[in-house]
């Protein structure tokens, strides 16, 4: 079942229906199961194809349950390596080859955001913010949740768990917010992220086909395109689906975590990553960046270490949470990439203050023209790095050797001065549209919520984004596929 088709949603509408058919909380954990059983099934051409998913989901639960028995940061620290490294081994990691393959291929779908939720139980558990006992009902819809199976919004299990026992009751405003999210969200994937998606895969194949040798000049004005087109893919195929499981989450009754909070806008690398696939960074700041850091300070006491101990965690942290992208060597850089640019990024804010003082920095980052040439900076610095998404090893030497290290550098340049200029047009254009067209209803945002019934206007907007969203949706033999189910 692909997650961008039409089928996604008719199957989400109908478990939707059949789970509020009842209001016990037994009927609804029921028909959960039953969907997440099916979601799993449809992604299977053999039973034996579950088994990786079946041995992590036992493996998490039993740690759970050892970590609850025995509260100790050693039990804690096995319970969650095991975890680890049955994830890397079944994901075929290349420092895991040399180990033996299981003989048939098995499902890796959904097992990347599994890992952090089973790791989330494992260290709340452990450490009493998990004080209940959680059911093994509980544990599968929570972890199994096909909505959020394969990218994620990570909620807590906390989170879930307030609305899903009792359940809770659906509202006329979560209706109201819910079908404009899945609309405003299918608008952004079969509209805006397919006609990208097409664009990039015209430009692409002369960048990296094996036959491909542009010149330096062209290769670089066809790579700052073709990057940029990929970025706007990226984005709205990645945000038009979260926004599409918020809505059907609003209409299930619960209340999942937004993900992303306008990146483009971050006048930073570390504030766009605070704006970016945002449960994914908080997850790797409370269970990898924290306790890193803390570790850091018990072992070297002294104060004045803690800004590098803070770099140094930047970098492992990030690092860590871009080769987690992929098993690959190319994620290996990707990662480091990731890493590189939030270090640097924090010795940066460290130089700052200190050459010229936190009251001066504060004015200089308040300046208009240093804040968009900041966000072009970071725009062309995620572009760049988010090529490792769509290129192998191989191809990304090709596109280096056809670049070189000029190219490279007036393809950073080029890109930051489009980001800069793309950006200050939109605000500019933003604020003309406020002045000239009156306040639009908060039930227009797709993240706000809804108070009372919708305005006449806003519902025609919706129709015709409906509308616009089906007639461009005929233009293209097949949705594009949702990006993030490879990680």
């Amino acid at each position: 079942m692909e997650l961008t088709s039409w089928q996604f949603a008719a199957f989400s509408i109908a478990t939707i229906l059949v789970y509020h058919l009842s209001r016990k909380a037994r009927w609804h954990a029921g028909v959960l199961s039953v969907a997440n059983i099916a979601f799993i099934a449809s992604h299977l051409h053999a039973p034996l194809q579950a088994l990786a998913l079946v041995v992590m989901l036992v493996l998490g639960y039993g740690s759970m349950i050892v970590v609850r028995r025995w509260h100790h940061a050693s039990v804690m620290g096995v319970c969650i390596a095991l975890v680890v490294l049955s994830f890397l081994y079944l994901k075929r990691y290349a420092f895991m080859g040399a180990l033996p393959t299981l003989p048939f291929v098995y499902l890796l779908l959904g097992l990347s955001y599994i890992l952090f939720r089973i790791i989330h139980l494992i260290v709340d558990t452990a450490s009493g913010d998990i004080e209940e006992r959680v059911t093994m009902w509980d544990y599968f819809n929570y972890t199994c949740n096909y909505l959020t199976f394969i990218s994620g919004p990570i909620q807590r299990f906390q989170s879930w768990h307030e609305d899903a026992n009792p359940p809770r009751a659906l509202e006329a405003a979560d209706v109201d917010a819910g079908m404009s999210r899945v609309i405003w969200g299918y608008f952004k994937i079969l509209a805006v992220s397919a006609m990208a998606n097409a664009l990039f895969l015209k430009l692409s194949p002369a960048l990296i086909e094996s036959g491909a040798h542009p010149a330096a000049a062209a290769a670089t004005m066809r790579y700052v395109v073709t990057a940029t087109v990929y970025t706007v893919f990226l984005y709205y195929n990645f945000s038009g689906f979260i926004d599409v499981v918020i809505g059907f989450g609003r209409l299930f009754g619960m209340r999942l975590p937004e993900n992303f909070n306008r990146p483009f806008v971050a006048a930073n690398f570390l504030d766009f990553w605070g704006r970016w696939h945002m449960t994914l960074s908080n997850w790797f700041r409370d269970y990898m960046f924290n306790p890193l850091l803390r570790a850091l300070m018990a072992r070297f006491e002294n104060p004045k270490l803690a800004p590098a101990f803070g770099v140094i965690g930047f970098f492992v942290t990030f690092a860590v949470m871009g080769i987690w992208h992929g098993s690959t060597s190319v994620f290996v850089a990707y990662g480091l990439a990731m890493g590189l640019g939030a270090s640097v990024n924090k010795l940066y804010q460290l130089f700052m203050v200190a050459r010229l003082g936190r009251k001066r920095y504060r004015e200089l980052c308040g300046a208009r023209a240093y804040v968009y040439l900041c966000r072009g900076l970071t725009f062309a610095y995620f572009t760049m790095g988010v090529t490792a998404l769509w290129v192998n090893f191989d191809q990304l030497a090709q596109l280096g050797r056809e670049l070189g290290v000029a190219g490279a550098l007036a393809a950073y340049v080029a890109l930051s001065a489009l980001g800069a200029c793309a950006f200050a047009a939109a605000d500019l254009a933003q604020s003309a549209a406020k002045r000239v067209l009156p306040v639009v209803s908060p039930a227009m945002s797709p993240a706000a919520p809804t108070r009372g019934s919708r305005p006449l206007a806003a519902a025609l907007a919706l129709a015709a984004v409906l509308l616009l969203t089906l007639a461009t949706n005929t233009l293209f033999s097949q949705p594009p596929e949702f990006v993030y189910r490879a990680f």
